[in-house]
């Protein structure tokens, strides 16, 4: 695999703070007026990517008022994060490796970079992006074994396949902070001098650190830092629970 500062996740999917308001503002902005033109917001969507309204309508101002209301920009955030917990459920009862689920994870997130959740329905973005990742993480499974084991139409699954990369600019190749964290925690061992009977400790620090990366990801920093970053704050934050090493010793070594 590449390494990621030469990666396409670090040239095109790492914003500034404000470079992400304004995407989320961008789709937003999009749906309602999608909203006001056709009267809804969903795109009907065809196998080979192509998308489709239904044909404009004139509404009178009575219709107005029965119109759906549209989401604000902090209403579609608790909507995706609501859909990012069901991908890591949707993972879990398919006993999927740890990195299919950091990979779907940040393909959903990506794609709603691009889409409001009032264009695509979240459930049907976060399957496609499960089943994208086992692809492209070599433990395929077929979109009817997916459909079948949530009891979902699997051809749902197929139409939305195309536009889900398209949307990812056929950036498939991700980083997910996990495996740095295991790298910081051999890099560790070796730093503390760690004593065969002393291995507890790292393993205690890194399962924790685990669950903070976990943490992080239903955030938006993946967007925002670099997977080695996230790492290294998911260990300060384990390291504070565990007193392992001293952390800042370790930054210092590393930063000299």
């Amino acid at each position: 695999m590449a390494d990621f500062h030469t990666s396409t996740h670090r040239a095109n999917w790492i914003f500034s703070p404000q470079e992400l308001v304004e995407k989320y503002k961008a789709a937003n902005q999009r749906a309602i007026q999608t909203l006001e033109k056709y009267g809804t917001t969903q795109m009907e969507v065809d196998a080979d990517g192509s998308l489709s309204y239904p044909e404009p309508i004139a509404r009178d101002n009575a219709d107005k008022h029965s119109r759906p209301k549209p989401l604000n920009i902090e209403e579609e955030q608790f909507m995706r994060v609501f859909y990012e917990n069901k991908l890591r459920e949707v993972c879990s009862a398919f006993y999927f490796p740890n990195k299919i689920q950091a990979t779907a994870l940040i393909y959903f997130k990506r794609f709603y970079l691009q889409w409001s959740v009032m264009e695509h329905h979240p459930k049907h973005i976060m399957l496609t992006c499960v089943y994208a990742a086992c692809k492209i993480e070599e433990n395929h499974v077929s979109a009817e074994e997916l459909g079948k084991g949530i009891s979902q139409d699997h051809q749902m699954i197929l139409n939305y396949e195309m536009i889900v990369y398209q949307s990812l600019e056929f950036d498939l190749i991700v980083y997910a902070p996990y495996r740095s964290v295991e790298g910081f925690v051999n890099d560790m061992e070796e730093f503390c001098g760690v004593k065969d009977d002393e291995n507890q400790m790292l393993k205690d620090l890194q399962e924790t650190a685990r669950l903070e990366v976990d943490k992080i990801m239903l955030t938006d920093a993946p967007h925002l830092f670099p997977p080695g970053q996230l790492a290294l704050a998911a260990l300060r934050n384990a390291n504070e629970m565990h007193r392992v090493l001293d952390f800042e010793g370790y930054e210092l070594l590393h930063n000299s």
